[in-house]
């Protein structure tokens, strides 16, 4: 029988929130953006852009959470990232993340994907190409698998 490595809430939030927040993952997201050669994502601005994705890392890392761990963890988590995110002066991206869970909730069939949409229309007004929304979609699954990979070797314990 396998057992799952304990890590606390705070500790595994934190070491997410510290990659999100780092110069390497602006680094992927950019590329990202310049191989997409989608005029009305290359126009947006760069620190607007980093927000949204911010977001949707942040709201894809809460529900691998609220997926795959207990009641406790995952309200534990939510609570922890806002503090987080508020003592760092970042609540825009907390702020911004409401309409990715608002647009994951909203779907019946693929929450995912529509986050994608939401993140063509939030910041393009809908001018995004059908192509870039398909790469978003992918990029998006990739993130939220990595956070579903976790928790087959991780059990998050609440912060008491």
């Amino acid at each position: 029988m396998f057992f799952k490595k304990k890590i606390s809430v705070e500790d595994y939030c934190t070491g997410n929130l510290q990659t999100v927040f780092s110069k390497e993952r602006d680094a992927v997201w950019e590329t990202l953006r310049l191989v997409s050669s989608d005029g009305a994502l290359n126009a947006i601005d760069v620190e607007l852009y980093y927000k949204h994705l911010r977001a949707v890392f942040v709201q894809l890392m809460l529900i691998g959470i609220a997926k795959n761990c207990s009641m406790d963890a995952s309200s534990n988590a939510h609570v922890f990232v806002m503090v987080y995110l508020k003592e760092r002066s970042l609540s825009e991206i907390q702020d911004i993340s409401r309409g990715y869970n608002q647009a994951f909730a909203s779907s019946m069939t693929d929450g995912v994907r529509a986050m994608a949409v939401h993140f063509g229309d939030a910041l393009t007004g809908g001018k995004i190409q059908q192509q870039t929304i398909d790469q978003l979609d992918v990029e998006f699954y990739a993130i939220l698998r990595i956070f579903l990979d976790d928790f087959k070797r991780l059990k998050l314990v609440p912060s008491r």
